[in-house]
């Protein structure tokens, strides 16, 4: 079950959905391609090295 964070957009909860519906199939569609895939596998890496600097940074000063 996932959580939902509070709205403070000023949207409408409707209206956020609708869009999300509406844009869910570009998006997959997207991601299901060779360049999608790359594009994700990057971002994947990146994320990755920024929880690690983090991690670092905070044990560094934390010592």
């Amino acid at each position: 079950m996932s959580r939902r964070k509070k709205n403070t957009t000023g949207i409408p909860v409707f209206e956020i959905d609708s869009l999300a519906k509406a844009l869910l199939p570009s998006i997959q569609a997207y991601f299901a391609t060779e360049e999608g895939q790359r594009e994700f596998t990057v971002w994947q890496a990146e994320r990755q090295q920024k929880q690690l600097n983090k991690k670092l940074n905070k044990e560094k000063e934390s010592r």
